[in-house]
């Protein structure tokens, strides 16, 4: 069993900011994926560049945090990681709208459902791992937690592989194949980073235990 919260100091700081950054995080691919359910309307980057820039508003008071507070028995860096890690899933939210827009014209009719299921699982699953360290929980919860992440992940690989294979098949023009790919590996990427967030929180919550 492990309580981050007697870590902290009982302080709800840490807690608060974190699990608002993975809201924002989540928020970021609620907005992507009414895009993406939609292909043939394009984005408002504005959007997802105020999604982002919350998010790092939100990383820069947990780094000031972490000057002005005192944390027993936690390493800041743990604080830190998780922090980076939950900003960059905006991020990279960001950045495949910028795309998508810029190749509005040849991803036009694109069916993205496969991947819409995918990133809300991956953030729904991130949101409550952050919740988790304001308990005590079971570290096997965590772990159990962490593993559905991690098949997601799994289950994106694979469908990356196999859209990879439809590109490469010599049906669609290059300039399709060359946008449709940087968007597939983004949106992979997407979720790649709820995983590195789901590693952070599972790391922390061993060495807590």
């Amino acid at each position: 069993m492990f309580s981050l919260q007697k870590m902290l100091s009982k302080d709800d700081d840490f807690f608060e900011l974190l699990e608002a950054s993975a809201e924002e995080a989540r928020r970021s691919v609620e907005t992507l994926n009414r895009i993406l359910a939609t292909p043939d309307m394009l984005p408002s980057l504005p959007d997802f560049h105020h999604s982002k820039e919350a998010n790092r508003k939100i990383t820069r008071q947990i780094n000031e945090a972490l000057v002005s507070k005192f944390i027993v028995e936690i390493e800041r860096e743990d604080v830190e990681t998780l922090s980076a890690a939950l900003y960059k899933i905006s991020k990279t939210v960001e950045k495949f709208a910028e795309r998508f827009i810029i190749s509005s014209r040849v991803v036009r009719g694109t069916d993205f459902s496969r991947h819409i299921k995918l990133l809300e699982a991956a953030t729904a699953e991130v949101v409550e791992m952050v919740k988790q360290l304001r308990k005590t929980v079971p570290l096997a919860k965590i772990k159990a937690m962490n593993s559905i992440l991690q098949q997601v992940e799994g289950d994106a690989d694979n469908l990356i592989l196999a859209i990879l294979e439809d590109l490469y098949s010599g049906r669609h023009e290059p300039t399709k194949v060359t946008a449709m790919k940087d968007l597939y590996e983004l949106l992979e990427k997407v979720i790649d980073r709820c995983r590195d967030a789901g590693n952070v929180v599972t790391q922390i919550a061993i060495k807590s235990a």
